[in-house]
């Protein structure tokens, strides 16, 4: 007998496993005639699974199914037959009042709609379930009005969060962010959720009604909870991503004064305004944490970051001049004087030999800069590989050609999987390019093109396709020697010397396919010496007649920026950049044209605030 038990309860899993197993089965085989539309053939094994699992999951999808049909009549006989199980159930009158408006039957629906909330308990768990269900059912109005029954009979203070996601699929927006406001000050950390949700709703806000929307209502909060200083540091973010630094700049200030603990937030402010090439702001605010004094804990960044925001706006003004050069040169030495040479300023001792070599014309110095600067100990492999990277283009910069393949080739063996790697790359097969050693030169830049780096690839692609389409034009490959050599002195700042080899290039083979690129080098020369009118003319000339050519995006994109940020003609530079948006859709600098555009459009209706008072 003992033996016999003993069998029976080995066999027992055994028998519930397979059970399960055949549950499991029958659930993929309805899953996949529910995903294919078969809806009677899933409805079939759906009512199956929920007659053996009683699962409300199952009976959601056999529900629909007989929708899908349709087969109303049986559905609602399903339905009351879960009444009958359990008549205070609110699922069953939410699935009843979903079939009668399926139906056409909307006084009918409302009515179990309004049921089923009314059968609620005291149960909290109860109301959350529903709602959500409501949700599911896209009934938004109907998980609103669970929600405000909980407040009633059990906390006016609750559901902050449920009803602010409920109202945001509503679109009603000031109720949803009067819930957050609640929510937030129940806890500091919930402003990063409400942040990041509020980013969904900004990113439908094409005319910026929204978004104005959202700062005055904040506003008003803070008239009226001026204690509740999370509202400001909201208030900031928002005018963040309305590009609005200058309001936003103008608030963390203000907010530091008054509370003093705002330091990181303004360091974080301004670097963002850096990066999206606010340099003005970022540079108020920067100067704010250095002038706290030396003790401050973020003197030593913001020193950092001020210098290395200095350097790239010198950069992107594009202008070589060497007076500007000078005073960068100056500011380098002093916060070198002040935060020393280290670990923590490699990055900007690599800038300061660049603007040495490129923009001073002093190679020797940038390259005892860079020298001295390899024997500092503590560098990790990416440091070293940067500071040789540099050093190479500086002895490309001086001449010293072979030295520069072989400093390149010690920093490709030390970066074979990293973006530093495939930049050095580029660079070297640039450099065989310049030499006139097209074949080698393009076929490393068609390795390239499985870069990781989609920048890298794209130069890459550029410059590969550029070497094929000239040589093919001119099998003697002279125009694009002199052309190349034209490049090599560009890279080195020798605009007189490349000007020559370019204007030899349009005198000696004028029906060459290099004239566009010609007067795109020029203009590019032009540029760099401060003459932009002059250089809006040869990119008009590229737009006009050359619009088929690989470079008419280039150009109408610079052409716009010209426009735009050097000529004071923003009305046309709008046109331009519209253009590239409707010609060159597939350009690289459609989203950069359509940011500028926007950037263009806003910049006269910027929302200011008023500043937050310092407490006396």
């Amino acid at each position: 007998m003992r033996t016999l038990l003993g069998i029976l309860f080995l066999l027992v899993p055994a028998v519930l496993f397979g059970q399960n197993n055949d549950l499991q089965n029958m659930a993929n085989l309805a899953s996949k005639y529910y995903q294919d539309k078969e809806f009677g053939k899933a409805a079939e094994l759906y009512e199956q699974l929920y007659a053996s699992t009683k699962s409300e999951g199952y009976f959601n999808i056999y529900f629909d199914c007989l929708l899908g049909i349709p087969d109303f009549d049986k559905a609602e006989k399903a339905i009351k037959k879960g009444i009958r199980g359990n008549s205070t159930d609110s699922y069953w009158y939410l699935q009843w009042g979903f079939l009668k408006k399926t139906q056409g039957q909307m006084a009918e629906s409302v009515k179990m709609y309004e049921k089923a909330i009314s059968t609620l308990s005291e149960n909290p768990t109860e109301y959350p379930n529903l709602a959500n269900q409501f949700i599911n059912r896209r009934e938004y109005e109907y998980a609103e009005k669970v929600y405000v029954k909980a407040r009633a009979s059990q906390n006016p203070a609750i559901y902050n969060y449920e009803l602010a996601r409920i109202y945001y699929y509503m679109r009603n927006y000031d109720l949803m962010l009067n819930e957050y406001l609640e929510w937030m000050k129940q806890k500091e950390t919930n402003l990063e959720i409400v942040k990041s949700n509020l980013q969904s709703v900004l990113s439908m806000d094409n005319d910026g009604e929204i978004s104005k929307q959202l700062k005055t209502y904040v506003l008003k909060r803070i008239q009226q909870e001026p204690a509740q200083l999370i509202y400001n540091r909201l208030l900031i973010w928002l005018f963040i991503q309305d590009k609005n630094f200058v309001a936003a700049t103008r608030q963390a200030i203000a907010l530091d004064k008054r509370t003093g603990t705002e330091d990181a937030n303004v360091f974080g402010l301004a670097n963002v305004s850096a990066s999206n090439k606010y340099y003005d702001e970022a540079a108020k605010a920067y100067d704010y944490l250095i002038s706290k004094g030396k003790n401050a804990e973020y003197y030593n960044l913001a020193s950092q970051q001020r210098m290395q925001m200095n350097y790239d706006r010198f950069i992107d003004e594009g202008v070589l001049d060497v007076v500007r050069a000078k005073e960068l040169q100056n500011l380098f030495d002093q916060t070198f004087a002040t935060l020393g040479i280290s670990l923590k300023t490699v990055d900007l001792l690599i800038e300061y030999a660049h603007l040495h070599a490129f923009y001073l014309n002093q190679p020797a110095e940038a390259i005892k800069t860079l020298t001295d600067g390899l024997t500092m100990s503590g560098l990790n492999v990416q440091e070293i590989s940067a500071m040789k990277a540099e050093l190479s283009d500086v002895y490309v910069y001086s001449g010293d050609l072979w030295e520069a393949v072989i400093t390149y080739s010690q920093v490709i063996e030390n970066n074979k999987a990293n973006p530093l790697g495939d930049d050095v790359k580029f660079k070297k097969a640039k450099l065989g390019y310049y030499m006139g050693n097209f074949s080698w030169a393009k076929a490393q830049l068609d390795a390239l093109r499985a870069s990781t780096s989609k920048l890298i690839a794209n130069d890459a692609m550029e410059l590969s396709l550029f070497i094929s389409d000239n040589l093919e034009t001119d099998s003697t490959a002279t125009p694009l020697k002199i052309f190349a050599r034209a490049d090599l002195h560009l890279f080195r700042n020798n605009f007189p010397e490349a000007l020559t080899a370019l204007d030899s290039v349009s005198s000696i083979y004028p029906d060459n396919s290099l004239i566009d690129d010609v007067d795109f080098r020029k203009a590019g020369i032009l540029q760099k010496q401060g003459k932009f009118e002059e250089a809006s003319v040869l990119l008009n000339t590229i737009v006009k007649d050359h619009s088929w050519e690989m470079l008419a995006d280039d150009a109408l994109f610079q052409l716009a920026t010209l426009y735009g940020n050097k000529l004071n003609r923003k009305p046309e530079a709008m046109e331009l950049f519209k253009k590239m948006l409707t010609d060159y859709p597939g350009s690289v600098y459609v989203v950069d044209a359509r940011t500028e555009y926007r950037k263009m459009q806003e910049s006269e209706v910027k929302t200011e605030a008023p500043v937050i008072q310092k407490e006396k």
